[in-house]
């Protein structure tokens, strides 16, 4: 294997006699193992590819819209993967040394067991401190990780930039399952190319990246988080790597391209923006690192750089400090509302630096020297173990047969779950009577399942976030939202006409999508024009409504957000936060809807047929509203009712204005 030219230049090496499965099993380590030590500018490109991830991934002030771009990071780890596995199995197949057996043997040794250490850390993390509902998403993450196969399930379920907590601290793990994916792929072509067409094999590798990258810009606008996550629209980045290590060696030396290479990446970092990655941006950093690994050298100013002591030591130890320092920053957000005090940050980032050390000379470095798990067996009996371990726990967190330790009180909290059924809409087949047609948002279908349980035979016509009453709406601008909400009257009174129902029972959260909230048209901030729209919209729904029809409006409810901002995520979420008060009660005078239900009851007292019901009536006492009573709490967020505070109120308004 010595003297070989692929790619790179090698030192030329002399030949050590050990038996031949030995040779085979650790030629790929050897290989990588002399080209780092010869090439420590690679060590320090990958330094200088985790150093922007963890700031990204830390928020720190001063490193956000301005350094947008850290995720980028990951875009340079991908080229130097691509290039370092193709120079091994191009190495491999010069000498006649190359085994798939041996090349996975070193993929497992390399990835697993510093990746089951922070899976199993995370586990327990996760379980002492998420909530159920968050528990169930990370086991989704942990059981796909333990496959790697969780860049196809954040495909599915969040993108990369979301702020969806309980998929947060394993999010990171797409990357490693992407490059999982590609080299249980790649070797094979590479034997391919090897046999048929190895004088073409550039050429071909740059063809396929080039087909992977137009696949990635085309999906990007319609399917953003498909062109993040999955290998087809990420394969050109790996396989730019790949492109430069099949590249006939040269010794020509081009310090300008590799300085300029370096320039690619820290302008990808600035630019790369995440609200459209990925976009052309992303070609920078992958253009800047390829033309790095390609030619730069120990002797140049780039070169010398990359290889400075620190950077060579922080890219040692990279691939743990990756692993760890995501679950750490988000675990702390987790557990503190708002941002995170710099100092705790900071920690964090150290104690993630700290392991990440720690895991390259206590588990990677010991496995891939056979110190420790030496045989194969050993290996894949462990590796297999851990994976499984992982996997169980996984789908035993995602199917609610492992609960974690809040658990316990989320169950004397939450006595019934959520009160919203699905789907949002509910008519009973023609033919059945229907006695009352309940309308509005979610507001309106947190009641659905206790009124039939009280007035059988009801229909359910509601739209989340949105507010419509003929000539009214909440929306402004031809969306297919707005289009969806604003057919919501006509699709009301037809129905009414249709299966001759007596009641429509309308509710909002009145207040907030009428008056305030700043995505929606403001109609008024509780002003006379608010009130004459609103009340425009009712006069001409009367009108349109069959005679005899009764309407009956239910107020906002007080709901749990005056309560407090860290309240946002419900009352369990709430106590998460180790720095945040969640109070069980607030002054009746902050209650949502205090400024519309008046209106409301004033509109029913004036106008036969319609009534008024105020929620507050069971969830308010005296001058203070609950948040929490005898134990249990009376929201599952910050403004939408519990099944067991659903059932009070919907007892009290039938109580109060007759049955349906």
């Amino acid at each position: 294997m010595c003297n070989r030219k692929t790619g790179h230049r090698l030192a030329t090496c002399e030949t050590v006699a050990t038996p031949s499965s030995l040779r085979h099993r650790d030629a790929g380590a050897q290989v990588i193992g002399q080209l780092l030590q010869q090439r420590r500018e690679i060590e320090g490109l990958r330094a200088l590819a985790v150093i922007p991830v963890v700031l990204f991934h830390a928020r720190i002030p001063g490193f956000g819209p301005g350094f947008g771009g850290g995720f980028a990071g990951v875009d340079v780890f991908f080229v130097i993967s691509g290039y370092l596995i193709t120079a091994t199995i191009l190495e491999n197949l010069a000498a006649g040394q190359f085994s798939l057996v041996a090349f996975y043997e070193r993929r497992a040794r390399r990835i697993l067991p510093a990746l089951l250490a922070v899976l199993i850390a995370s586990g327990v993390l996760a379980w002492a401190v998420l909530i159920p509902e968050d528990f169930r998403k990370f086991s989704q993450g942990l059981a796909s990780s333990g496959v790697f196969a969780s860049n196809l399930l954040f495909a599915q379920k969040t993108g990369y930039f979301d702020d969806d907590e309980g998929f947060r601290p394993l999010l990171h793990t797409w990357s490693l399952s992407v490059e999982e994916q590609f080299y249980i792929l790649f070797p094979a072509l590479i034997i391919v190319l090897w046999r048929f067409g190895r004088g073409r094999m550039p050429l071909i590798l740059a063809g396929l990246g080039v087909l992977s990258l137009g696949l990635c810009l085309a999906l990007a606008p319609s399917r953003q988080e498909w062109a993040f996550y999955l290998l087809p629209t990420r394969a050109w980045e790996l396989l730019a790597g790949a492109a430069c290590a099949a590249l006939p060696a040269t010794t020509r030396q081009r310090p300008a391209l590799a300085l300029s290479g370096l320039s690619l990446i820290f302008g990808g970092f600035i630019l790369a923006d995440a609200a459209t990655a990925p976009d052309w941006r992303l070609t920078l950093p992958v253009v800047g690192a390829a033309l790095v690994v390609r030619h730069a050298s120990p002797s140049d100013p780039a070169g010398r750089l990359l290889g400075a002591g620190p950077l060579v030591a922080i890219g040692g130890a990279s691939y743990g400090i990756y692993l760890w320092h995501n679950p750490l920053l988000a675990f702390l957000g987790y557990v503190w509302w708002g941002t995170p005090p710099l100092l705790l940050t900071g920690l964090a980032i150290a104690l993630s630096f700290l392991l990440g050390f720690a895991s390259l000379h206590l588990v990677e470095r010991p496995i891939r020297a056979r110190r420790w798990l030496g045989s194969r067996q050993s290996l894949a009996w462990f590796c297999g173990g851990g994976l499984v371990l992982a996997l169980a726990a996984g789908l035993a967190g995602h199917l609610e047969r492992l609960l974690p330790a809040s658990a316990a009180r989320r169950n004397a909290l939450l006595a019934y779950p959520a009160a919203l059924p699905e789907p949002a809409t509910s008519i009973p087949a023609s033919g059945q009577p229907v006695r009352y047609l309940l309308y509005g948002d979610s507001h309106a279908r947190q009641y659905f399942t206790a009124l039939n349980q009280r007035a059988a035979h009801g229909a359910m016509l509601t739209d989340a976030g949105c507010f419509a009453l003929p000539g009214v709406t909440n929306y402004a601008g031809a969306t297919l939202a707005a289009t969806e909400c604003m057919t919501q009257p006509d699709a009301l009174v037809r129905l009414v006409r249709e299966r001759g129902i007596g009641t429509v029972i309308l509710a909002h959260r009145w207040d907030r999508i009428l008056f305030e909230q700043d995505s929606f048209r403001r109609i008024g901030q509780a002003s006379t024009r608010g009130r004459a729209a609103l009340e425009a919209g009712l006069d001409r729904l009367r009108a349109t409504l069959p005679e005899g029809t009764r309407i009956v409006l239910v107020g906002n409810v007080p709901t749990a957000a005056p309560a407090g901002v860290a309240m946002a995520g419900g009352y369990l979420r709430c106590l998460a936060y180790i720095n945040a008060t969640c109070p069980a009660a607030f002054p009746a005078e902050l209650a949502e809807g205090h400024r519309i239900n008046p209106v409301l009851a004033d509109y029913a007292a004036r106008h036969q047929g319609v009534s008024f019901f105020d929620p507050a009536t069971v969830l308010c006492a005296g001058d203070r509203c609950d948040v929490v009573r005898d134990g249990h709490a009376l929201y599952v967020d910050d403004t939408h009712l519990t099944r067991r505070s659903a059932d009070a109120v919907v007892a009290r308004m039938v109580q109060a204005t007759g049955r349906f």
